[in-house]
């Protein structure tokens, strides 16, 4: 065996697996094809954000959890390599646009009481029309208190700064038992390998069921936007109104995006439905009406077709973890998901 443990994707889910993984007194190698957090875990937004309090459910449940474990992880973190990650529990602005609005959120409010566990609130406000214009919240908006925010970017240097290595130029070509060929032509074997390459994954799974495959990539694009050194955006709140996110950064900078794309010509060149979306930005945010953009982002991120973490052994390879999926939430699931991967290893 070339190794016991070895990672194959460098982004947040397998660099928090490799995490995990050390922490047991586990051999662990990291290997990517281009770098670490190089793909979807490179997002410029960083939203942590629960989903609707109503209807609770398993998935919900599950995702509450994350969501309120992840900061004592990202305080041990950055503890222990001295990384600021950028994490906020910042909360989330929903705007109101109708009035019919108010009692449903109202209602909403009173779960997240309960489902919450006193942990976080939602409330309806008025904001601050600097932040978030008047206009585009004609009836107030909802203060989500449990949404968060985190330095995908940073939180990925701070994982492997705990993890050691990482071998960029491991493009995978296929798997085998207890194997990974790479197209440089490595073949690298080991105890266990842990799949972790984003919506690639899914091309080395079997269909779910009849041409419906275990997942796809859905292209995300993004911007980020510089309003300025002394802007005071550290502490706003996270903006969301119609698949817009509009994110504080501090050191005066703005995310916003991200698109949904299931149709897409190139998963990492950027189009006019980003310019479009960032009009839309300008329009209900008055500080970033002027603000100079000065990157825009795109990569596919990974869905699995239940929508959920895909955290299993394959189906047909000895060996063999995949973990991927997660979409919008991998973020917040990432270390959830490094959980159940390593837990795969003794059942």
């Amino acid at each position: 065996m070339d190794a016991e443990c070895l990672i194959v994707g460098a982004g947040v889910f397998g660099l928090s697996i490799a995490r995990a993984l050390k922490t047991t007194g586990r051999e662990v190698v990291v290997v990517d094809a281009v770098g670490v957090g190089a793909g979807a875990s490179a997002t410029p937004l960083g939203v942590l954000a629960p989903h609707a309090p109503d209807r609770w459910n398993e998935k919900k449940q599950s995702q509450f959890e994350a969501l309120t474990s992840l900061s004592e992880l990202v305080q041990a973190l950055e503890d222990e390599t001295g990384i600021d990650v950028g994490y906020r529990r910042c909360g989330r602005l929903i705007p109101l646009t109708r009035d019919t609005h108010v009692p449903l959120w109202r209602g909403r409010a009173q779960d997240a009481e309960s489902n919450w566990q006193g942990v976080a609130g939602m409330s309806i406000i008025s904001p601050d029309p600097t932040w978030l214009s008047a206009e585009a919240a004609p009836f107030g908006a909802v203060n989500c208190g449990l949404s968060a925010r985190i330095d995908a970017r940073n939180y990925c240097r701070a994982l492997v700064a705990s993890v050691g290595t990482v071998e960029t130029g491991y493009r995978l070509s296929h798997l085998e038992n207890n194997t990974a060929i790479f197209e440089n032509g490595t073949r690298l074997s080991a105890k266990w390998i842990f799949l972790a390459t984003g919506a690639d994954a899914f091309r080395l799974l079997p269909d779910v069921e009849d041409d419906v495959p275990a997942g796809r990539g859905e292209k995300g694009q993004a911007a980020i936007l510089r309003v300025g050194p002394d802007s005071g955006l550290d502490e706003l709140p996270i903006i969301y109104r119609d698949r817009l996110y509009i994110v504080p950064r501090g050191e005066g900078l703005v995310a916003v995006g991200a698109t949904s794309e299931r149709d897409y010509l190139d998963a990492e060149t950027t189009d006019t439905q980003l310019d479009t979306l960032i009009e839309r930005a300008r329009e209900i945010c008055p500080r970033i009406a002027e603000a100079e953009i000065i990157e825009k982002w795109a990569r596919l991120r990974p869905r699995a077709a239940n929508k959920r973490l895909l955290v299993e052994k394959h189906p047909s390879l000895e060996g063999v973890i995949v973990a991927t999926g997660g979409f919008k939430t991998g973020l917040a699931m990432a270390h959830i998901a490094a959980e159940q991967a390593v837990a795969k290893t003794a059942a």
